[in-house]
């Protein structure tokens, strides 16, 4: 990260209402300058377009969640959620959730925005 600027990067999330609140949870390579960039910052914004030009943004805290239940569980939602909000995880490169190559990242929005509303938590 250098001079403090974050990078962007292209994800899939899959995001759920659970008790805590609406997560956004998806598998990515943890690469030295990701870990980096997120050890320095640990906040993403994720954009949303469709052809009809409606847009939505969530501004979120990023969090590593490596556990085998983590990987496991999203592995599975993945693989039972129908195209195109899930795919088969075997693209990814590995056989199942314990690929070293993967791990969980959670994401936890602070914002939301689409269009003109906006919602913030608490």
């Amino acid at each position: 990260m250098k001079r403090g600027r974050p990078r962007s990067r292209i994800v899939h999330p899959i995001w759920e209402r659970t008790p805590d609140g609406l997560t956004g949870r998806l598998f990515t390579r943890p690469t030295p300058l990701k870990l980096a960039h997120l050890a320095a910052t640990p906040y993403v914004s994720c954009s949303y377009w469709d052809p009809q030009h409606e847009v939505a943004v969530a501004e979120c805290r990023a969090e590593f969640e490596d556990g085998e239940a983590a990987r496991k569980d999203l592995w599975d939602l993945f693989a039972a959620t129908p195209e195109p909000l899930g795919y088969d995880p075997k693209i990814l490169g590995g056989e199942d959730h314990r690929d070293p190559k993967i791990t969980v990242l959670r994401l936890t929005p602070w914002r939301i925005s689409t269009g003109s509303e906006a919602w913030r938590a608490a």
